[in-house]
């Protein structure tokens, strides 16, 4: 057993081994679309990867073209300034992607089991020291609200991952802050990275109108609950959520609706 591997939960060896998902996570985005440098730097906080200095990042696509998965082009139209290179998904990496795939789910398998174990291991343990409920009537601070506005009295927004602001709310005290949201211009990903960005802030609870399947699984692996949105302005939905009417988010919208919630 090599422990010192492991060190402090969320320290270098953390960040080591998630890097291994790196060129997965290239290859997965260049499959979408062919694209600059720069923006596939802004999607790797989609895989938790947004720690990744631009060197390695850079370094991987250089080792991705020299071995053939990946091809690249300048791109001189796009921007005003100088020209910036493209990357784009060959056959080769298409046929590298699909091996990461496999090998991915049988890692997933793996990880299902040693979570299932670890559950049955300290499920007497752990009831003892649960977090509190999650009942609208009890969560003590930080319930955030999308909204086109900064104060209580800002219109609600139908989406959520490309809302303008999110509202972060305390519901006994109405003390509120405003946070712009960075995943507004983002090519995409939005409701993902939105909600990495709400659940950095602290939220402990979330109110939507909808939410996609990957920006639900984020949240559900926080084990943050969500409410459906109901109200013209923030402090309606507040006080709905005061009166305990909002109703429980349980499943996501379909995949046609991930681009902008």
């Amino acid at each position: 057993m090599h422990n010192h591997h492991w060190g402090q939960c969320g320290g270098r060896g953390c960040t080591r081994r998630m890097g291994q998902f790196l060129d997965p996570a290239l290859l997965l985005l260049l499959a979408q679309a062919p694209t600059h440098g720069y923006t596939l730097l802004g999607r790797l906080a989609e895989f938790g990867l947004d720690f990744m200095p631009p060197t390695v990042v850079y370094r991987a696509l250089r080792e991705m073209e020299d071995y053939g998965w990946v091809s690249s082009i300048w791109d001189g139209e796009a921007t005003h300034g100088p020209p910036r290179r493209v990357y784009a998904l060959t056959p080769a990496g298409q046929g590298v992607l699909r091996c990461c795939v496999a090998q991915l789910r049988q890692t997933q398998q793996v990880l299902e089991y040693v979570l299932a174990l670890y559950a049955e291991l300290t499920a007497t343990g752990e009831a003892a020291t649960a977090p509190p409920t999650t009942d609208p009537a009890e969560v003590s601070m930080r319930v955030v609200i999308p909204a086109d506005g900064t104060d209580l009295e800002a219109p609600t927004s139908p989406v959520f991952g490309r809302c303008q602001t999110f509202i972060f709310v305390d519901p006994a005290t109405l003390e509120f802050e405003a946070w712009p949201n960075p995943a507004l211009q983002s090519p995409g990903g939005a409701g993902v990275q939105a909600m990495q960005v709400v659940l950095q802030h602290g939220a402990r609870a979330v109110i939507a109108p909808q939410l996609g399947p990957n920006a639900f699984r984020v949240l559900q692996a926080a084990g943050v609950p969500a409410y459906t949105l109901a109200g013209a302005t923030v402090r309606e939905v507040i006080a709905a959520f005061n009166a305990g009417s909002l109703v429980r988010l349980e499943t996501p919208a379909d995949d046609g609706h991930t681009q902008t919630n």
